[in-house]
């Protein structure tokens, strides 16, 4: 699964804790700073290339439906702020790339670096587009992903990345299952003879 993520700075090593304590800092502010996606899980909204504006954000300023920033283990991804939850007394967002119907894990609110405010493509810089319309079969799927890993967060955090970890492995197995059938039925099809003339 590609995840919209920003560079590292000089390819050093991604340290997520000094970055949270920092931005954490710098969250007091107004302050703002922009990157490049890298990849292409949030769709037409933030292709790959593009510039982005990102505005340090405390977690009173989250809306669902904003683009957020937040730090994962080894990246900042940019995702679609699907749901924000509480479970064992701590605050949890819940997101979704506009391209995919899998949900990611659940992260503190903590690790919110901030809100998508511009986005910069063919030198011009534009508002976060609003997410894409979708087929009602693919809006319907990516409600239910994200309730089930809702459901799990409120039983157990842990147990909700598992969950949303086991989602996105059977959508993958089931993508390459498909695209093997497809593979298969235009290997196995009778060619059509080419009339001579």
């Amino acid at each position: 699964m590609s995840y919209s993520v920003i560079d590292k700075p000089n390819s050093a090593v991604f340290d997520s804790e000094r970055l949270l304590a920092f931005s954490n800092f710098l969250k007091k502010g107004t302050c703002e700073f922009e990157s490049t996606v890298l990849g292409g899980s949030m769709g037409k909204a933030l292709p790959p290339g593009s510039i982005i504006r990102v505005r340090f954000a405390n977690d009173v300023n989250l809306e669902t439906g904003q683009v957020v920033t937040y730090v994962a283990t080894d990246r900042i991804v940019a995702h679609r702020l699907v749901k924000m939850a509480t479970s064992r007394g701590d605050r949890y967002v819940i997101t979704c790339g506009d391209g995919t119907v899998c949900p990611d894990a659940p992260m503190p609110v903590s690790a919110v670096i901030g809100i998508l405010t511009e986005i910069r493509n063919n030198g011009v810089w534009r508002p976060v587009p609003p997410p894409q319309l979708r087929s009602f079969g693919f809006r319907l799927m990516a409600y239910l992903f994200s309730r089930v890993v809702l459901i799990a967060l409120c039983l157990d955090p842990r147990f909700s990345n598992w969950v949303a970890a086991r989602i996105v492995e059977t959508r993958t197995m089931a993508v390459r299952g498909v695209e093997f059938v497809k593979h298969c039925a235009r290997r196995n099809s009778p060619t059509q003879p080419v009339p001579r003339s």
